[in-house]
């Protein structure tokens, strides 16, 4: 096993566990996480939800105990940031000209939002929603502003429109695809969302895209592609985010054409003790037998807690089902397992409106996926246990059955 220091590069949720979990399995080896964040790990899923909302006060978003952080031989390094690795001499050096050696390099740099790529984008009250930072600005002026736009149909959009809204804010939301929750494939349920939103006072615009941001040096409106001009005094950009993996360039460490970080079961790149877990990590899934990029809060916070007991000598492989969930306008989301592995057919019961409903994406026969919205935990968890076998389909009828318990369907 390695020797010497552990340096995590990343400052989010992953990076907060492998501290934990390495400590907790009784690591003892020196800690330096280098975060250029410049407040501890913190949750994000909150941020656009009731943290936005004021229903949650800030320190109850923080990931750990803020007394890990004091412990001997853990070093938390804000507001600092990587800017090459050497893994030859097995050293990281940061902005601020600092070279860090380590024994185990952990790279959690997460990802970052992308662009809207407009004119525009840099006026006062045109903000992105990846940070706690962010979170804050966009809570603020939430207070002041009476009219937001929000660009893009899925979580971080989806989220922020249903929160802005439920502060009494008159929302605009703008979207390339032709459906909201576009990735979830389920175009019966997107439509259940696009008359929820409206019901709830969203103008909802879909197939076009923002030309424009306008105002002169602070926002006032915009235009999109398709000529449909807003007024708004504050906007929140979510297009979807980026690795974050540029201090790698002429490190040796394989990524793959996203720039994402290549890693096995183990989170093991392909350099000796280097390792990648959370939104930068392509990990190879074993539960579902192909590399996968998932950029969700279970995922990082399950990578995290393996590798840190294993780097500290456990046993301690990736086994998660993935889960992804979203809360909008007080309805929750969830979708468990390997929708994006692709499937062949999607078998919905139930509906939003109903108040339940169970998609069960199949390919080739087998359950690899499940949408879920007001299912009780012994469903979840029961759903959740069979998808680790991707079991056959031997009812198919019987899925769409609301009268039929699902693992009666399944082989």
């Amino acid at each position: 096993m390695a020797q010497g220091s552990i340096v995590v590069v990343g400052g989010g949720l992953a990076a907060a566990r492998v501290v934990r979990g390495y400590r907790d399995a009784g690591g003892d080896r020196p800690i330096v996480v280098v975060s250029d964040d410049d407040v501890p790990p913190y949750n994000r899923p909150p941020l656009s939800k009731g943290f936005l909302r004021g229903e949650i006060p800030e320190e109850k978003v923080f990931a750990e105990d803020p007394a890990l952080w004091q412990q001997p031989g853990i070093d938390l390094l804000l507001g600092r940031s990587a800017v090459t690795v050497d893994t030859r001499e097995r050293a990281v050096t940061l902005d601020d000209g600092r070279r860090l050696q380590y024994g185990s390099l952990v790279l959690a740099s997460g990802s970052k939002p992308r662009p809207l790529g407009v004119p525009g984008e840099s006026l006062e009250g045109v903000h992105t929603y990846r940070t706690l930072a962010d979170a804050r600005a966009v809570r603020q002026a939430a207070a002041s502003a009476g009219r937001a736009l929000v660009v893009g149909g899925g979580f971080i959009g989806m989220e922020t429109t249903a929160s802005l809204r439920r502060l009494g804010l008159e929302v605009t939301q703008v979207d390339l695809a032709e459906r909201l929750y576009a990735s979830f494939q389920a175009p019966a349920l997107s439509e259940s969302l696009e008359r929820l939103y409206r019901e709830q006072g969203v103008d909802v615009i879909l197939g076009d895209s923002i030309a424009e941001l306008r105002g002169d040096g602070r926002l006032a409106g915009a235009r999109t592609r398709r000529g449909r001009e807003i007024e708004a005094e504050l906007a929140v950009i979510g297009v979807g985010v980026a690795v974050s993996s540029g201090y790698l360039d002429g490190s040796g460490v394989a990524l793959d054409e996203r720039g994402a970080v290549i890693v096995d079961e183990r989170f093991r790149t392909n350099v000796p003790d280097v390792y990648a877990i959370g939104d930068v990590a392509r990990f190879y899934d074993p539960v579902f037998g192909h590399d996968r990029l998932v950029q969700h809060w279970t995922n990082a916070n399950h990578q995290g807690e393996r590798l840190g007991r294993s780097l500290a000598g456990e046993d301690a492989p990736y086994d998660l089902v993935a889960l992804f969930f979203s809360e909008v306008f007080g309805r929750k989301l969830g979708l468990i397992g390997d929708a994006d592995g692709g499937h062949d057919e999607l078998v919905v019961r139930g509906s939003l409106e109903e108040g339940s409903l169970l998609g069960f994406y199949l390919r080739g026969g087998r359950l690899v996926a499940v949408l879920l919205h007001g299912q009780d935990d012994e469903t979840q968890r029961a759903l959740t246990e069979a998808l680790r076998r991707q079991p056959r389909v031997r009812d198919r009828d019987g899925l769409a059955d609301p009268g039929t318990p699902p693992l009666e369907c399944l082989a």
